[in-house]
């Protein structure tokens, strides 16, 4: 038995027999309904059918466990917290498991399927894949999930898990102290559908103003703002940020160590430029997003290189039309949005950040985006 395997397995176990001796708890086995293991491979996207029934009002927690690997690169891989995607009922929005667990209540009825997905084959937020047979001969790998149905108040029944001894009430502990402390974004700002919701950015209310914060553990997640306005040749980006830890010491070009943080410009035509700060690229350098299904649509320019500057605030100004011409071509009529942007799922290193007084300029006015 392989290590992946042996960790899905201990998962399993303990889950199980955590859940076993707290119902027979007489002051906690009123807490659960009903509980499920459901095993789900990466070699049969994009969806797997639970079999669970959901019922508008059932309060759910879920927990998962495992790894999905490109065949190819079998040193590239990602957690199930990552990949592991949800929806009730064929029709519905998905969503993921922030840092592996999740604890919400049902609002429409459904079959419960799941999916393990690199988040980026995505077409949107509903499950809409190009290509699922591409997934099943180039991935590999499989996660397991529990799907616990609680009889009353989720918090409740998590208290009661939490207070035994081992290493799944430490996870039932964890998903209670993120319910009681949910992680929120500025006003106006929401994750990219195809990527999901793993609490890596937040909102942070300094004397200064507004920070956005990020926390990226062995994760990847782009969060963004809508903006609409002409793309002029007087048109510049400025922002102020404080970069304490880059998520990898190797350069940010190749597909293995593409773990990075920036902020992007999101253009009418599809296309983002992204400002990164390199772990060891020179200042300058242009190169196009190594992977696959973001090739044709993301152009990275490394701004800062090193670590000169980590740990304080940096305040820049880029010219976007120039930046645009020299990276990527002819300039489209409009900008549509701005982007932050936290990789570390490759090389499952930590990246920590804050952004501030993000704007766009222009010799018309400034558009204040943070």
């Amino acid at each position: 038995m392989d290590s992946i395997s042996s960790d899905i397995r201990r998962f399993e176990e303990e889950f199980a027999s955590l859940l076993e001796e707290t119902g027979k708890d007489a002051a906690h086995q009123e807490s659960i309904d009903r509980y499920w293991f459901v095993d789900v491979q990466a070699e049969r996207p994009p969806w797997t059918d639970s079999g669970i029934e959901i019922a508008p009002g059932d309060r759910l927690s879920v927990f998962c466990a495992g790894r999905a690997t490109i065949r190819k690169h079998p040193e590239a891989w990602v957690g199930a917290h990552f990949g592991l995607w949800l929806r009730i009922g064929e029709d519905a929005k998905m969503f993921r498991t922030p840092r592996g667990s999740l604890t919400f209540t049902a609002e429409q009825s459904g079959r419960l399927y799941l999916s393990n997905v690199f988040p980026g084959e995505w077409l949107d937020g509903y499950g809409r894949m190009a290509n699922a047979a591409v997934l099943e001969n180039s991935a590999a790998g499989g996660f397991i999930v529990l799907v616990i149905r609680w009889r009353k108040d989720a918090p409740d029944g998590l208290r009661a898990l939490a207070q035994r001894p081992g290493a799944a009430a430490s996870l039932a502990k964890e998903e209670l102290q993120r319910m009681l402390n949910p992680v929120a974004v500025p006003q106006g700002w929401g994750y990219l559908p195809s990527l999901g919701d793993a609490g890596v950015f937040s909102r942070v209310d300094t004397a200064d103003g507004a920070v956005i914060r990020c926390r990226c553990d062995s994760d990847a997640m782009i969060l963004q703002k809508s903006v609409e306005q002409p793309f002029t040749p007087d048109t510049r980006v400025r922002w102020s940020w404080k970069i304490d830890s880059l998520p990898s010491a190797r350069a940010e070009e190749s597909l293995v160590t593409h773990d990075y943080l920036s902020l992007a410009v999101e253009f009418d035509n599809g296309k983002d430029l992204t400002y990164l700060w390199s772990a060891a690229l020179e200042p300058e350098r242009i190169f196009q997003c190594p992977v696959a299904s973001w090739r044709n649509r993301e152009t990275h320019i490394a701004i800062r290189s090193g670590s000169e500057g980590l740990g304080r605030w940096i305040a820049e100004e880029r010219d976007l039309w120039r930046d645009y011409k020299a990276a990527i071509g002819s300039p489209p009529t409009r900008i549509v949005g701005v982007w932050l942007i936290a990789a570390s799922v490759f090389q499952h290193g930590q990246g920590l950040c804050e952004y501030r007084d993000i704007e766009l300029a222009t010799a018309s006015g400034v558009t204040r985006v943070l």
